[in-house]
């Protein structure tokens, strides 16, 4: 009788077995799928940031190539790229909406360059890390925080710089120079002026009160910075 109900098993858990065997099988490449997928939107995001630069900024007689890219954490993308003999750093968002040409820190000594158009940006080194710089100004994107500035304004420079310059503050910013309508239409009159979600802010210019106003995480590092920008204004 046990030698029956052996024999009658034995098959029965190769049966199993085999079962396990394929389930594993199939999910290992369904994992593989995505694998192969989201490498794929990777360097797709990359790409696009490429041509992105080279039809946008002035690169002159070079191109910008890509070297690599890779996952930064904080929903961005660090891109490393070569423009002639030049390598450089940039960052995108993953839903691929965002490039940050540059990504900056915020504490230490900051210089105040001039371009050829008149405008002037600022290179900013510090402890506060780029991508978490970043990742600070998506979210205040989604709390609709906006700057409403003007180049020529001192203020406006000041402001901007704490973020990390023209060039990084772009997706929470609104140059009244060049948008003047926009501007009028929310009531600007002074630069800068910031808005969340069309009301006037009146906080304190610094991060931990911009954070605590719009719900956002703390930039990390900027809880260490002595002071935030003082409100003085343009009119």
């Amino acid at each position: 009788m046990s030698e029956k109900i052996t024999k009658l098993l034995f098959p029965a858990s190769i049966i199993v077995v085999g079962i396990i065997i394929a389930g594993t099988l199939v999910y290992l490449d369904q994992e593989k799928n995505k694998e192969a997928e989201d490498t794929t939107l990777t360097q797709q995001i990359a790409e696009k940031a490429i041509d992105y630069i080279n039809e946008n900024f002035n690169v002159g007689d070079n191109t910008a190539s890509l070297i690599g890219v890779e996952d930064a954490g904080s929903g961005v993308y660090k891109i490393k790229l070569k423009i002639g003999e030049q390598e450089y750093e940039s960052y995108a968002s993953k839903d691929g909406r965002l490039l940050f040409p540059e990504g900056y820190s915020l504490e230490e000594t900051t210089d105040i360059q001039e371009t050829e158009d008149g405008q002037q940006q600022s290179s900013i080194e510090g402890s506060i890390p780029s991508e978490e710089l970043i990742k600070f100004i998506i979210c205040l994107e989604k709390a609709d925080f906006v700057i409403y500035g003007a180049n020529w304004c001192g203020w406006t420079q000041k402001l901007v710089e704490m973020f990390g310059g023209f060039d990084m503050v772009m997706p929470i910013y609104v140059e009244c120079t060049e948008e003047s309508e926009l501007c009028e239409e929310k009531g600007v009159t002074a630069y800068p002026t910031i808005l969340i979600e069309g009301e006037k802010y009146q906080g304190a210019r610094t991060f931990e009160e911009i954070a605590i106003t719009t719900g956002c995480e703390l930039p990390s590092g900027a809880e260490f910075l002595e002071e935030g920008q003082e409100a003085g204004g343009c009119n």
